[in-house]
């Protein structure tokens, strides 16, 4: 079975991926080809995204402070299951969204100042020094040191961020070359960088490994487009059953780390395939449950940049309450953890929308009116 990865460092991936501070706007095929119009589609499946961004950082809360006892196979199972793909499927959203804008360069990268780079620094202090402060109540032991480093060694969850800019770079660097060459090259990319990792190890930087592989996502995104506009219910099937064949496979697989390295890529695609496809066909259900997907979706960056606070505060009280590892108990720490990292940054985003001061806290606007 893959090692699970550890709080306290970046979340490796079989793992990885997290949400995207933009709109999720396609192509409207009505109009000009330049025309953007919101693809709903997208929204339900970053909420859908950000649920088991939060759920999985609670379970891999529990997992790494000893709360679950041993044989603990069902929360490794769920948390293995969560990390093969949800964070790779921002990336290949990310993707979707950036091949259908066609600014130049230098407008690009002046926007990823207030969407990524500034929202990345000022939480990576804000979750740097929380767990300085609450060391001995958490799985976390983090140095002060440890915010000198945050150019090269980012702070959980925040590795998306640092990942996503360079992958934007990297995109806008090939971006008018052909799709076959776009996603040979990131395939390339990735396969020098884990390569390089054989010969050197730790002495590179995990960062480096976790964006080679979210750019593969970000390119696969930006080069499928018009294929994931062709998904159905057979596409959803398809893809459902191949993501839940190949994960008890890998799970269960003693294989080396490259080959690990390669086979997850497909069924992270798997993965997000599926996700995809039934969020294509559940966007004409205009219901309450799909309603609330696609508002989460809409705001996921805002969710994913504080929640990983609230889930811990909540463990940490629920653990001082005497919380212990029952059904009772690990169904109430599992639900009050995600549904208040969903809840919670939601209102905090919508307070600071209010007062107009959004932007300073790095958040998505929010319409309070």
């Amino acid at each position: 079975m893959p090692k699970l990865p550890q709080a306290s460092t970046h979340i490796r991936s079989a793992s990885m991926a997290a949400p995207i501070p933009v709109s999720s706007p396609a192509l409207n095929p009505q109009t000009n080809p330049r025309t953007l119009v919101r693809d709903e589609s997208l929204d339900i499946a970053k909420g859908f995204g950000i649920i088991l961004v939060v759920l999985g950082h609670t379970m891999l809360g529990l997992i790494n402070s000893d709360f679950f006892s041993t044989p603990r196979v069902w929360p490794d199972a769920t948390t293995f299951t969560i990390y093969a793909f949800h964070m790779p499927l921002f990336f290949v959203i990310s993707g979707h969204l950036a091949s259908g804008k066609h600014r130049p360069a230098g407008t690009t990268i002046a926007r990823l100042i207030p969407t990524i780079v500034y929202p990345y620094f000022l939480w990576s202090i804000v979750q740097g020094l929380s767990q300085v402060l609450m060391t001995k109540y958490t799985t976390s032991h983090v140095p002060i040191s440890a915010l000198a480093k945050i150019l090269w060694v980012p702070i959980v969850p925040y590795w998306f961020l640092y990942a996503l800019f360079f992958c934007h770079l990297g995109y806008l660097a090939i971006r008018k070359l052909t799709q076959g060459l776009q996603l040979t090259l990131a395939m390339l990319l990735y396969l020098a960088v884990m390569l390089l990792f054989r010969q050197l190890g730790h002495r590179l930087p995990l960062i480096v490994s976790e964006t080679a592989r979210g750019f593969v996502f970000y390119v696969l995104g930006a080069v499928s487009v018009g294929l994931v506009k062709r998904f159905g219910l057979r596409t959803a099937l398809i893809a459902t059953a191949a993501f839940a064949v190949t994960a008890w496979i890998v799970y269960h697989s003693h294989w080396p780390g490259l080959v690990v390295s390669f086979v997850t890529l497909g069924l992270a695609s798997a993965g997000i395939a599926a996700t995809l496809a039934w969020s294509r066909l559940l966007a004409p259900h205009r219901n309450a449950v799909i309603r609330t997907l696609a508002f989460l979706g809409a705001y996921s960056m805002s969710i994913y940049v504080i929640h990983i606070l609230i889930t811990a505060s909540v463990r940490i009280v629920l653990k001082r309450l005497g919380a212990h590892d029952s059904v009772i108990f690990t169904m109430i720490e599992i639900a009050a953890s995600t549904s208040l990292g969903v809840s919670i940054p939601l209102g905090i985003n919508w307070i600071v929308s209010r007062l107009s001061l959004d932007r300073w806290f790095g958040l998505q606007h929010m319409d309070t009116a």
